[in-house]
């Protein structure tokens, strides 16, 4: 992870050079029509653009390795944790509840681990490297792109709470159809004996009504976090050409705008992908809840700590003299010995 992390910030630096280079290119050497320095500087952002995405594509090998790992080892330790959980546990809780926080819940989690582990780090060292870059270029309008963020971090507040919620409902609604599937299937039987499909189908109908209500209802909040970031963008970049073109007009060349401009693209970047990971965390938060919940579940009988391993018993049963009788009204066993 470490090696991740210093290969894509070595990458991302690189990469956020490229507005300046742009802005070098647009106020000397395009006004002077130096060929051959445009040309160098082509090159130079191509290079930049390469070692860029080859240290990225490292650092996606990477994290998809590490977040595997993890999953495995989570996966491990949860299976050989309910290898010792008493009888009780089982009888109390439906199996279906049990089997979702194994399967489904774990590959919700090896989802988030994958997309979002380290990009979070990666992201805010990004945009570290980006409001330094802003501030090389023009302190004034550096500002003007930072008067955006109060207003983002009020946005994030608001729908933090409401996320959260939602995707815990979803999560037990999903619990509940699970179990409540799990159970008619093994039970299939008994359903069919007492006549029970009408009614079993009846309740599943209102169990997956539950379910789809409060999906709609977390996916509503969630599809609204981006929609909001890139509302918030488009104002903060509209107010560069504002106070760029209107009010510092005499003062702030072209290429700097640009720059600028191009670092508030790279900046509000990584807060979006920042409000995707924030999303796919509060989705699989409760499904973590669920997991931890089942891994700290006390193992009430458990082997000393100077247990020894039983040796292997051999032995058999043989049944001698064994005679059977028959009267009118039962069978009588006489003479039994073992």
């Amino acid at each position: 992870m470490m090696l991740a992390i210093i290969l894509s910030g070595i990458g991302g630096g690189l990469g956020y050079i490229s507005p300046m280079v742009i802005q070098r290119a647009l106020d000397i050497a395009i006004p002077n029509k130096d060929v051959r320095h445009l040309v160098t500087l082509v090159c130079v952002l191509i290079g930049l653009y390469v070692v860029s995405v080859i240290f990225t594509t490292i650092r996606s090998y990477i994290m998809v390795e590490v977040s595997q790992n993890i999953i495995y080892d989570i996966r491990k330790d949860l299976f050989k944790h309910l290898q010792e959980l008493p009888f009780q546990y089982y009888d109390d809780r439906p199996h279906g509840k049990i089997l979702i926080r194994v399967v489904n819940y774990v590959n919700s989690v090896s989802d988030m681990l994958s997309n979002g582990l380290i990009n979070i780090i990666l992201e805010s060292f990004a945009l570290l490297f980006i409001v330094i870059f802003m501030f090389i270029v023009d302190v004034q309008m550096a500002l003007v792109v930072l008067c955006g963020v109060p207003i983002l971090a009020v946005f994030m507040f608001w729908i933090k709470n409401k996320q959260r919620r939602a995707w815990q409902a979803v999560s037990n609604k999903n619990s509940n159809l699970n179990a409540y599937l799990q159970e008619n299937i093994v039970g299939a039987r008994i359903t069919q004996i007492f006549a029970r499909e009408d009614e079993n189908a009846k309740i599943f109908e209102e169990l997956s009504d539950d379910c789809r209500k409060t999906w709609y209802t977390a996916v509503r909040y969630s599809n609204l976090v981006w929609p909001g970031i890139d509302s918030i963008s488009v104002c903060v970049r509209a107010a560069i050409f504002i106070f760029g073109l209107i009010i510092f007009r005499e003062n702030k060349s072209l290429g700097t705008i640009v720059a600028i401009s191009s670092y508030a693209a790279y900046f509000w970047q990584p807060i979006m992908n920042l409000g995707n990971i924030f999303n796919n965390f509060i989705n699989n938060i409760a499904y973590l809840e669920r997991i931890f919940e089942t891994i700290d579940e006390p193992v009430t009988v458990k082997d000393a700590e100077d247990a020894i391993v039983m040796p292997k018993i051999k032995g058999k049963v043989t049944f001698e003299n064994v005679n059977f009788s028959y009267d009118e009204t039962k069978q009588i066993l006489n003479n039994v010995s073992f």
